[in-house]
C-alpha cells in the first residue's frame, strides 16, 4: 500500500460529508462519511471517496477544518491506470468584529495529479458579512486576497497574489436534515489564471448519530497542463457518523 493510500484510509476514518454545525458552544462538531466501489471480472477497479468537515465555534470566533479525498484505480488487460488521486486539506479561522462583520484567515493544500496539479498551496485573509443569521439559516459573503503557489505535473509552476470573492451558507431543513454550500472565485491572477471552487453537502440523520450523505465538489482552473480538463467534479453518496 502506498503512502497516499494510507493517507486516504486514515482520512476515510476521520472525515465527513455531514457538514459540521456552527453551534457557538465551544465544542467540536463534525462527523464522517465514506463511499466506495469495487469491481472484478473482465476488468477490475476500486474507488474511494471521503469528505471531512468539522468546526468549533464560540461567541467570539470559529475554527473550521475540512478535507476531501478521492482515489480510483482501473485494471484492464493487466494494465493499471490511476483515474483519480485527489487530496485536499484546509482550514479557516474567523474572528467576529461585531454582530454582522467578521475577519478571517485560511490555508489550503492540494494534490491532484490526475487533474494536472502536483501540489498547490494557498494562504489568504479578508473580511466577511453575515447577510442572514438565524438559528436555521446562515448566509455569509466574504472577500480578501491571498498567495497561491501551484506546481503542475508537466513541470511548470505558477505563483502570486490573487483576490478571492465568495459566499457560503448553511441551512437546517428539518430536525434530521441539513445542507451546506460554499462558492469561492479567484479572478485572473496573471500567470495563475481564473479559478473557482464549489462544495455542497446534504446530510440526513437516519438512526441516532448515523447519517445518509450526499456531496458535490467542483473545481475550475483556467491554467492546466496540455491534455488536462479545466473542470473536475466529484459527486459522492455514502453513510456517515455525526458527532
Amino acid at each position: 500500500m502506498t503512502r497516499f493510500k494510507i493517507v486516504l484510509a486514515a482520512l476515510a476514518l476521520t472525515s465527513q460529508a455531514a457538514w459540521a454545525q456552527d453551534t457557538p458552544d465551544g465544542q467540536w462538531h463534525g462527523g464522517l462519511s465514506v463511499s466506495g466501489a469495487l469491481a472484478s471480472g473482465n476488468t477490475s477497479s476500486h474507488t474511494l471517496a471521503a469528505n471531512a468537515d468539522g468546526s468549533r465555534a464560540t461567541a467570539d470566533d470559529k475554527i473550521s477544518l475540512y478535507g476531501i479525498a478521492n482515489y480510483g484505480r482501473n485494471k484492464v488487460d493487466g494494465i493499471k491506470t490511476t483515474t483519480a488521486d485527489l487530496l485536499r486539506l484546509g482550514g479557516r479561522y474567523d474572528f467576529n468584529l461585531g454582530t454582522q462583520w467578521f475577519s478571517f484567515g485560511s490555508a489550503e493544500g492540494e494534490t491532484n495529479r490526475a487533474g494536472g496539479v502536483r501540489d498547490r498551496y494557498n494562504l489568504s485573509g479578508g473580511v466577511g458579512y453575515h447577510v442572514v443569521k438565524t438559528d436555521a439559516h446562515l448566509w455569509d459573503v466574504f472577500g480578501g486576497a491571498g498567495y497561491t503557489d501551484s506546481r503542475f505535473t508537466d513541470g511548470s509552476r505558477a505563483n502570486g497574489v490573487q483576490v478571492l470573492l465568495g459566499e457560503e451558507s448553511s441551512h437546517k431543513l428539518s430536525e434530521a436534515t441539513s445542507l451546506k454550500q460554499r462558492f469561492v472565485y479567484y479572478p485572473d491572477g496573471g500567470e495563475l489564471g481564473d479559478r473557482a471552487t464549489f462544495d455542497a453537502g446534504l446530510a440526513t440523520r437516519i438512526n441516532g448519530s448515523w447519517t445518509l450523505n450526499a456531496g458535490l465538489s467542483s473545481r475550475y482552473a483556467e491554467r492546466v497542463p496540455v491534455g488536462t480538463k479545466k473542470t473536475d467534479n466529484l459527486l459522492t453518496m455514502g453513510f456517515g457518523y455525526k458527532f
